[in-house]
């Protein structure tokens, strides 16, 4: 069985868990860093109308590059040896645009990062390592963004004040665990730069 490592506090829980049975939720993710997670936390508090809380919490915020549900046991360990493989230079991500999106019957602010040929050859990379571990490919285009706020059913948004940075080096491999209320994120491994 693989071994959870638990960082990041309030993000991945406190506690050391006992390893579950697959099938469970996994997905690869890009986290940024701190410096960003406070600028992008900044910006949705100049926006209008937001809710009172403001959901996810900055160490939450993630752009999502593949997600599963219900992988078992021997995809599981397929999906970690090709992960193992993935090698890319470090690039920059630039968030740079607010919208508001309607999902799954809420409204939602999400940013968009700047056009990005590096980012989108990430994104082909770990898509063609999940289908060789047997994962079913994508059925819709993949649109990469940051939820920054949900339940924004009021919310104006303002332009962003500047582009926000992060220096990608690394994407995360993540299981997400639903049954806690809030759900909690164990991260499994990080891959990638050279």
């Amino acid at each position: 069985m693989l071994a959870t490592t638990l960082v990041q506090g309030d993000l991945f829980g406190d506690n050391p868990l006992p390893e579950p049975a697959p099938p469970r939720r996994l997905l690869t993710m890009l986290f940024p860093d701190a410096q960003a997670c406070a600028a992008i936390d900044a910006e949705r508090q100049r926006w209008l109308g937001h809710p009172r809380e403001l959901y996810p919490i900055p160490e939450r915020m993630h752009i999502t590059f593949q997600s599963f549900n219900q992988v078992d046991w021997p995809h599981e360990r397929d999906w970690l040896i090709a992960l193992k493989e993935l090698r890319f230079e470090p690039f920059e991500i630039a968030l740079a645009h607010a919208e508001l999106w309607d999902a799954s019957g809420q409204r939602i602010a999400v940013l968009l990062p700047e056009p990005s040929a590096e980012l989108a050859e990430l994104h082909l990379a770990t898509a063609r390592l999940a289908r060789r571990a047997g994962l079913p490919a994508e059925t819709r285009a993949w649109v990469p963004h940051l939820t920054t706020l949900r339940g924004a059913k009021k919310t104006k948004l303002q332009p962003l004040t500047q582009a926000i940075r992060w220096r990608v080096s690394h994407i995360d491999w993540i299981w997400s665990e639903l049954k806690p209320k809030p759900l909690r994120y164990h991260r499994l491994g990080q891959f990638g730069a050279h």
